[in-house]
């Protein structure tokens, strides 16, 4: 197959496993070699902000010269931008020779009766040989939804990171936290050290009692830890003391007060990085030798950390893709709750627009009850292209139940999109409620 029929095809194949689990997937890469095994692996779970804390850690590296690759998901415009080395997508060219790798192998686990691999786990094992041609020096790998079942559960990783927990996928992962937290805190392994963001909810005694029973060394990261120091117009200044060192000056774009959180946690990875590198995983940073040779270390790579993070560009997520209009890609409760903080706290007094389109299967009711807590001047309700698109009549009713803004309906994405934008004027336009949306409007190229 060529490039197009070889996307078709992949785009083409249902989503899930007929049965979740790793079993079918390890027998496949029994076929190919294990090329998961080449290079070390660092992987993400949780709910919202794997993307960017992927991100942002994989600047961080390329910053000190490594080679990095991402698994992230879902796409926002090409199915290429799955898969990353050094934050550019597989090429056209080497899609097609990794899809025929790829295909060879699961024709040759069909043979011996085991099934044909869902989408995700497709792309997935197209990644691991992807990476493993490229000789990565890491690569850091993005779950798809929960962990413990997760197609990527077949890596061993050298650091597990679980960004949060909250209320997604319920028919998959569970209707509680603590249901959703024990799937999540399946990628960690015995050994391994695992970092999470603590919001101080019921979902950190499950973690931390997970990470007790397999013996995984686990780092609790919160808000406590860092501090907002200036909010610029185009920069969010902010402090980190974390276990090892008192971080005093670090920035990023301002994009949303969420992706400071993000950063954090990035950080906190690196330094752990860093530590494993060079031997310091054991040292009781409570001794003060220690703990100098542990600070003069972040010392020697501040540089790479301050400009890894100014550096992160993350489509999708509170990106401003013209002046006054900005769209993300949140698309469950906890994203639009931090989506209407940030817009609460950054623009306060600005008088906004919001364009929203949303799936059928997540808890749309809870995000608008949420979204109407802002004060839009209008509400612009579109359907994104899909089979899985909310229809406009329900969720224009469901606004009417919170909302007293005027509210106005299109059929059509770019119509709606380009009403919203002949109003901007002195308003800010906000698009959200799905990656769909935003895919969708970066591929009309709007």
């Amino acid at each position: 197959m060529n490039y197009k029929e070889s996307a078709e095809y992949v785009l083409s194949i249902p989503l899930f496993a007929e049965k979740l689990g790793t079993d079918c997937l390890k027998q496949i890469l029994d076929q190919m070699g294990h090329p998961e095994m080449d290079y070390p692996v660092i992987h993400i779970a949780g709910t919202n902000g794997k993307g960017s804390t992927c991100a942002f850690l994989a600047s961080i590296m390329q910053q000190a010269g490594y080679t990095v690759g991402t698994f992230t998901s879902p796409h926002l415009i090409r199915i290429n931008e799955r898969l990353q080395i050094n934050g550019q997508p597989i090429t056209d060219d080497e899609w097609t020779e990794v899809f025929d790798e790829t295909m060879n192998a699961i024709n040759k686990a069909k043979e011996m009766g085991i099934p044909h691999p869902s989408f995700f786990e497709f792309v997935f094992l197209m990644g691991v040989v992807y990476f493993a041609k490229h000789k990565v020096d890491y690569a850091i790998v993005e779950t798809g939804m929960g962990g413990r079942l997760d197609a990527t559960n077949v890596v061993n990783p050298v650091l597990t990171i679980i960004t949060s927990v909250g209320m997604d996928h319920m028919q998959f992962l569970g209707n509680t936290l603590s249901q959703i937290a024990f799937e999540k805190a399946g990628i960690m392994k015995k050994g391994v050290t695992a970092l999470f963001f603590d919001r101080k909810d019921e979902s950190t005694q499950v973690i931390v009692q997970r990470a007790g029973e397999i013996e995984a060394p686990l780092q609790l990261v919160e808000n406590s830890q860092y501090k907002i120091l200036k909010i610029g117009k185009k920069t969010i200044d902010f402090s980190l003391d974390s276990v090892y060192y008192r971080y005093c000056e670090l920035r990023i774009r301002k994009t949303a007060l969420y992706q400071v959180e993000n950063a954090v946690l990035a950080v906190r990875a690196y330094e752990q990085l860093l530590l494993q590198k060079n031997g310091m995983m054991d040292f009781n940073v409570s001794n003060e030798d220690n703990r100098d040779r542990v600070c003069q270390l972040i010392d020697e790579h501040i540089d790479e950390i301050q400009t890894g993070l100014q550096s992160m560009v993350w489509q999708g997520r509170m990106q401003c893709i013209a002046e006054h209009i900005y769209v993300d890609g949140a698309h469950n409760e906890e994203a639009i709750d931090a989506f209407c903080h940030t817009l609460e706290v950054l623009f306060p007094q600005e008088q906004k627009i919001l364009l929203f389109a949303v799936s059928k299967d997540k808890d749309y009711k809870t995000m608008i009850r949420r979204l109407s807590k802002v004060s839009f001047n209008e509400i612009i309700i579109v359907r994104y292209e899909g089979s899985r698109a909310a229809q406009i009549e329900t969720v224009e009713r469901t606004f009417r139940q919170f909302s007293s803004s005027r509210i106005t309906t299109f059929d059509d994405i770019r119509d709606g999109f380009l009403y919203a934008r002949n109003h901007v004027k002195d308003q800010y336009l906000f698009c959200v409620g799905s990656l769909y949306l935003v895919g969708n409007l970066l591929s009309l190229g709007v």
